[in-house]
């Protein structure tokens, strides 16, 4: 396949080069404390695997405020991933941090400012051109994009002789460019559609590409009976693991056949909940089509949005096996690096030619245009031997070699100085934590510290704080289900919760945010951009759904966050590879004193004013995040000998 000069130049690069992953893959998983009691795992035992909302532990500790000091880990502490301690880093790369405690990393992690020194040095002493223009400085652009282009294929360990990568605004563009792509093929065949299949979990954007599958065509005999399924949201895991054993999709073609251009796409991670989702999909399916028993699924493809995913963790596990890949990733860098605000979408190269057939060219994606004598033009997509076919004859779209796969898909001039900036993004994330196997660990420790804390967190009356929103699995040991905080392949740095009143009532999760935001404390609350997981997790049936639309209610920040007092969204928790102890304990402590501590000092203040001081929280610790025993009501006192919590890595406990 023919690829620029400067892919040429790389193309000795080999797939066994990148740092091997260690054993037992991107799997960190962080033992259980000692917390557990036999009262959590009677409790347990009553709980179906299914996804539901987790109660907190029955023990009445409300651990949330204090740090590391008072807690006695049974374990020893973990050794720190990262070359220096993160500490160090955050003060020394991220000042600006101190403004606040930075819970939103799932919808954009911040920067490091050795990256924004290092992109605008180079800003400040090159000279860069448009690309598409052949003099020294646009060349100059053009080599760095190419370079940058192949620096990124190797972070994401992928192997740029089976996979390509376009530069795209975000996931969205990236998600976009392959629904279009498949919306013009499939307009060319017998049944003019195409089915497409996506999971429940699946982020808004994936979700919308099913509005461009259309009605299969029927002749005039055909028009009484009701269009097969062009569409299909899969229910969950056990849904997609049944399809791909052997449930029929596809279109019914005019004769009866089944037409099998389809695809099918879900998150590496869920955007509402962090629940990490299997990556085999992509290969089973492949191997199905191959095979006999399964024609429906030969021409099927898969998209894999890995734009949370990839936020903590390594990307090798996707891209190891070509063969088992999915033919389309999208990424959103900035969810990565923080800086540029750049995404992208890797394609397998064998699967590259249903993006060169589609209809629409942007500047610089072909080679020839003719507006006079007839509408013609060469795309570079095709010329590439990304694919062929296609409206026209071979003279029309051209067939010559000369150019790569992703000059045919990026359409107008690239944001060449923002793709400059992503490859000084790449240098500085890996001077600062290593490989992504590090940020992995990291965040794996830290997120059970967090997902721990919030479930010991309860009222003087022993109700739950927290109601925190996961997928558990069966222990294996006939005692319940377990979490999948702590387990990497299982469980991302976030977590989706909504808050209790002491009377057993849900607070507004606007209320949540807006009390957060107030004490510098940043999250994210609504309905995530993930319909199909949020309902799922609120266990929304269809008619709460469309009472739910009468009432008014709709996404952002004017909607209704509670409807029958039933909430309509979560409030969404998540860390970065910067996160901190400190960031964690913040936290807590705001849900303590927002919660827990106002409303014990009202209780108190109605039953016994003379002891109204003894259930106030000093200010200035709460500020710090730092609270101790004394300073908690004496149910909490009491109660903080009783719970431990591991040490994250990185995080020293003073």
């Amino acid at each position: 396949m023919a690829r620029s000069s400067l892919l040429v130049r790389f193309s000795g690069w080999k797939h066994e080069d990148r740092a091997p992953v260690p054993n037992g893959g991107v799997k960190q998983v962080i033992q259980d404390a000692s917390w557990r009691r036999r009262s959590l795992a009677s409790l347990s035992r009553k709980l179906s695997p299914r996804l539901k909302p987790t109660l907190p532990a029955p023990a009445v500790a409300q651990n949330a405020p204090h740090v590391a000091p008072l807690f006695d880990d049974v374990e020893a502490e973990p050794q720190c991933p990262y070359q220096r301690p993160v500490e160090q880093i955050r003060q020394e790369e991220y000042p600006h941090m101190n403004q606040g405690t930075y819970l939103d990393h799932s919808g954009a992690t911040i920067y490091a400012h050795s990256t924004i020194h290092r992109t605008t040095d180079r800003l400040l002493t090159n000279l860069y051109g448009n690309p598409h223009s052949a003099n020294h400085p646009a060349q100059l652009s053009g080599d760095t994009v190419d370079a940058v282009r192949l620096q990124t294929l190797r972070f994401l360990g992928a192997d740029p002789a089976h996979f390509d990568l376009v530069f795209t605004a975000n996931a969205t563009a990236a998600i976009k460019l392959v629904a279009d792509a498949f919306r013009d093929l499939a307009e060319r065949t017998r049944a003019g559609s195409f089915w497409y299949g996506y999971h429940r979990e699946a982020h808004t954007s994936l979700v919308g590409v099913r509005e461009l599958v259309g009605p299969a065509r029927r002749d005039h005999h055909q028009q009484q009976q009701q269009p097969r399924e062009q569409h299909r949201c899969f229910e969950g895991d056990a849904d997609v693991e049944a399809w791909l054993r052997g449930s029929p999709s596809g279109i019914s073609d005019d004769d009866g056949r089944v037409s099998s251009l389809g695809l099918f796409a879900y998150p590496g991670q869920s955007n509402l909940t962090g629940r990490r989702l299997p990556l085999s999909w992509a290969g089973r399916l492949r191997a199905a089509g191959r095979g006999r028993a399964r024609p429906d699924l030969r021409d099927t493809y898969t998209l894999l949005d890995a734009a949370a995913l990839a936020m903590t963790s390594p990307m090798a596990a996707v891209f190891a096996d070509p063969d088992a890949a999915p033919d389309f990733v999208c990424l959103s860098f900035y969810k990565v690096f923080g800086f540029p605000d750049l995404g992208g979408l890797v394609v397998r190269r064998e699967s590259g030619h249903i993006l060169a057939l589609r209809k629409y060219f942007g500047g610089g994606t072909v080679s020839m245009v003719s507006t006079v004598g007839g509408a013609w033009h060469m795309s570079k997509a095709l010329e590439s031997g990304g694919g062929g076919g296609g409206a026209g004859s071979e003279e029309e779209h051209g067939g010559g070699g000369g150019a790569a796969l992703h000059e045919g898909l990026e359409d107008g001039t690239l944001p060449f100085h923002s793709i400059m900036a992503l490859g000084e993004a790449i240098v500085v994330h890996a001077e600062l934590y290593g490989p992504m196997e590090n940020v992995s660990a990291h965040t794996t420790a830290l997120v059970r510290r967090m997902y721990l804390g919030m479930r010991a967190l309860r009222y003087a009356n022993g109700h739950p704080v927290c109601k925190i929103y996961e997928e558990e699995e069966d222990d294996g040991e006939g005692v319940g289900s377990s979490t999948g905080y702590g387990d990497a392949e299982r469980q991302g740095a976030t977590v989706a919760f909504n808050v209790f009143r002491a009377d057993g009532g849900y607070e507004s999760y606007a209320t949540v945010e807006r009390l957060a935001n107030e004490r510098g404390v940043y999250v994210r609350s609504g309905g995530i951009c993930c319909p199909g997981g949020l309902y799922a997790a609120l266990q929304y049936e269809p008619w709460q759904l469309h009472r739910a639309r009468s009432a008014g209610h709709h996404c952002g920040p004017n909607g209704l966050s509670l409807i029958n007092e039933l909430p309509t969204g979560v409030v969404r928790a998540s860390l970065g590879a910067m996160s901190t102890a400190q960031d964690v304990e913040r936290f807590l402590a705001f849900l303590h004193e927002a919660f827990v501590a106002r409303t014990d000092s009202a209780y108190a203040s109605s039953n016994d004013e003379d002891h109204n001081d003894d259930h106030e929280v000093n200010e200035d610790a709460v500020e710090t995040g730092r609270v101790v025993p004394e300073q908690l009501n004496g149910v909490v006192a009491a109660a903080v000998s009783e719970v431990v919590l591991p040490a994250p890595a990185c995080c020293p406990s003073a």
